[in-house]
């Protein structure tokens, strides 16, 4: 690390001082004046805040730092820098940050150092050795996540196990399915939930204020579920993703996490090849083109701050708080397992699948990677060990449920056919899964037996069911992919 990854001079402006504390990964700049002298200290969050008070992007970093910032002397000894952590000041400031950076200054008040901090520690982030021994986690670059959509299937899994990481969580959703996904974190100290629809402009800022991050998993889920009303999902699921990127971009949260679909790939015309990223893409319903559009609108507002990123979700299944029987896996199995049979359709149709805890696993590797290692990429999101033929799921249920029946129908064939490659991500984030099919079918197997889903057709384990029996309401479903 050296110091000029963090420190920026007072006649930058906002925009340059954002993306230096971006890819700095410690959320705070080091301001210096023209003899490289320290004048002052700035946060993402003070950057943020001051854009939404009106600042201009171009508006200079001097403006809005904060010119009397704490300081650590060069010639203090460990025990003066102990005493210096216990001061009420220095105390209320790491209780409300967990850790504070300190710069470490000379006589002629030039940075030589920056010490991450806490009430009892202080260690070196630029020098090879710390002024005090004791090793400390230096903080993520992400330290509060909203997730627009946090109440669904994927996003309940997601917002646990990022609490259990120690961020802060928000939640923006409308409920259309009900909290009882996320309804037990209310009362969690670092978990926050908005009530609001995505296309509700006032909501959506008010969510996002004070993010590091953004996670989009909202939107009207599954082929079936859009094309009950089309325009509806052109504005949900397309321009208010628009929207959001843009409000995003403008208010320098520049992590940004899109969750599109494999769906995209569509009818492959080479089912046997793996596709991946650069593969043509061959949409074939409504909610695969809203993705694809959604994409291409988010990778529009890239610039030299703003770095989305693209995830091209497998077929997930597995259990979550807020389940769903209306994905491939899941259905097969609650169906062998109530009902004794279960039909497959074609079946000689390739897809790809994901358990929903590892599907998270995904978004918190982007959130963890450096942004440079993220910024504008598209990555397909999966295992090639859980690429099957829809027939190979349907005999890996009738393994572990052989007392039921699977019969084949092959008058009623779903045009979607892709075999996925998941090198990228392998590859550039080190992703790797955990969980197979036969994990997820044994998870309904257990819970089945523990009398739970009696009712796996009610109309809440199902987007479309739900969607089609509430269509006279105005609300629109903000759950994730």
């Amino acid at each position: 690390m050296d110091l000029k990854d963090i420190c920026v001079e007072e006649k930058h402006s906002l925009k340059e001082a954002m993306k230096i504390i971006d890819h700095g990964g410690l959320r705070i700049a080091f301001v210096t004046d023209d003899e490289k002298r320290l004048a002052g200290v700035t946060t993402s969050g003070d950057i943020r805040k001051a854009i939404l008070k009106g600042a201009n992007l171009e508006t200079r970093i001097k403006e809005i730092m904060n010119p009397s910032p704490i300081v650590i002397n060069t010639d203090w000894s460990e025990k003066e820098i102990k005493t210096f952590l216990k001061k009420d000041d220095v105390r209320s400031r790491i209780s409300d940050y967990g850790t504070i950076r300190i710069p470490v200054v000379d006589e002629k008040n030039k940075i030589v150092d920056i010490l991450i901090a806490t009430e009892d520690t202080a260690e070196s982030y630029v020098k090879p050795s710390g002024k005090i021994k004791n090793k400390i986690e230096i903080d993520k670059p992400v330290k509060e996540v909203l997730i627009v959509g946090g109440a669904g299937y994927l996003g309940s899994v997601l917002c646990r196990k990022l609490l259990d990481r120690g961020y802060i969580v928000k939640v923006l959703d409308n409920l259309t399915y009900g909290d009882h996904g996320i309804k037990e974190l209310y009362d969690h100290p670092r978990f926050k939930f908005f009530k609001g629809d995505i296309r509700d402009i006032e909501k959506v800022v008010e969510a996002a204020k004070e993010s590091d991050a953004v996670i989009h998993l909202a939107g009207i889920v599954g082929d079936p579920a859009s094309a009950l009303d089309p325009l509806k999902t052109i504005e949900v699921n397309y321009l208010a993703t628009k929207m959001l990127a843009e409000i995003c971009k403008y208010s320098q949260i520049n992590r940004f996490i899109f969750a599109s679909t494999c769906s995209v790939y569509g009818a492959s015309p080479t089912p046997d090849t793996k596709i991946d990223e650069k593969s043509p893409l061959n949409p074939v319903s409504l909610y695969a083109e809203m993705k694809l559009k959604s994409e291409q609108g988010i990778l529009e507002c890239v610039d030299e701050n703003f770095s989305p990123t693209i995830l091209r979700m497998a077929t997930l299944y597995g259990l979550s708080k807020r389940m769903r029987f209306d994905l491939v896996v899941n259905i097969l199995s609650i169906k062998a397992l109530i009902d004794k049979k279960y039909y497959i359709f074609g079946g000689e149709q390739w897809r790809p699948n994901l358990h929903v805890d590892d599907a998270a696993e995904a978004y918190i590797k982007c959130l963890e990677a450096p942004i440079g290692t993220v910024r504008d990429k598209i990555f397909n999101v999966g295992s090639n060990e859980e690429n099957y033929k829809i027939i190979e799921i349907g005999e890996k249920v009738k393994n572990l449920i052989p007392e039921a029946e699977m019969i084949i129908d092959e008058n009623m064939v779903d045009e979607r056919n892709y075999n996925v490659s998941f090198d990228k991500i392998a590859k550039e984030l080190k992703y790797t899964t955990k969980l197979k099919i036969q994990d997820g079918i044994a998870e309904i197997i257990e819970q089945v037996e523990k009398g739970e889903f009696e009712d796996y057709t009610d109309h809440k384990y199902s987007n479309y069911k739900f969607l089609q029996k509430n269509s006279s309401t105005k609300e629109i479903l903000l759950e994730e992919t």
